[in-house]
């Protein structure tokens, strides 16, 4: 038990620097995660389409899916 003021005033834990390193690295993916999504959906509008049709994906599915975050099938 503290008697200091501030510990007793504050409902908050204390936060270890390895919880700050955690939150860094997970902020990090998140980051570089969502940069992939966004390299990848600028690939696909912009994609040739003989090569849409060698994959198999119709142009409005893709602008569908890059507009809902979701296929329409």
């Amino acid at each position: 038990m503290t008697h200091t003021s501030l510990a007793a005033t504050t409902n908050v834990a204390p936060v270890s620097g390895a919880s700050v390193w955690r939150w860094l690295v997970l902020l990090h993916r998140q980051w570089a995660d969502a940069r992939k999504l966004s390299r990848d959906m600028d690939f696909l509008r912009n994609a040739p389409s003989n090569l849409l049709d060698d994959i198999g994906i119709e142009r409005c599915e893709v602008d569908i899916t890059c507009k809902y975050g979701r296929s329409p099938k």
